[in-house]
């Protein structure tokens, strides 16, 4: 189950100090993933799916084949900023990353 607890723009900046990769854009967490390994990154969008999947978390993705670059943002719709979920979910593609790349 999600927790969708709200949080402040100061929870959200401490958390990113852990979070490898994310910023904050206006009411989202983005991260860019770059992956030059093409069976990487199949690898690595189905981690996203599977994630997605048992959270029931629906981030905003853009895969942009040329560059090999993913970009995934997260924000709560349903209360209008950033949660807990959104952190829990960029914590789980982090450790889905490393564990692709080894």
């Amino acid at each position: 189950m999600e927790n969708k607890t709200p949080l402040t723009k100061e929870e959200v900046l401490k958390a990113l100090e852990d979070l490898e990769g994310w910023q904050l854009e206006f009411k989202c967490i983005t991260r860019r993933f770059y992956i030059e390994d093409w069976a990487k990154i199949t690898a690595f969008l189905k981690e996203v799916a599977n994630a997605i999947e048992k959270t029931n978390h629906h981030p905003d993705i853009i895969f942009h084949t040329a560059t090999k670059t993913i970009t995934i943002s997260t924000t709560t719709h349903s209360h209008g900023g950033i949660t807990q979920a959104d952190i829990d979910l960029a914590k789980t593609l982090n450790q889905s990353l490393e564990k692709i790349l080894g």
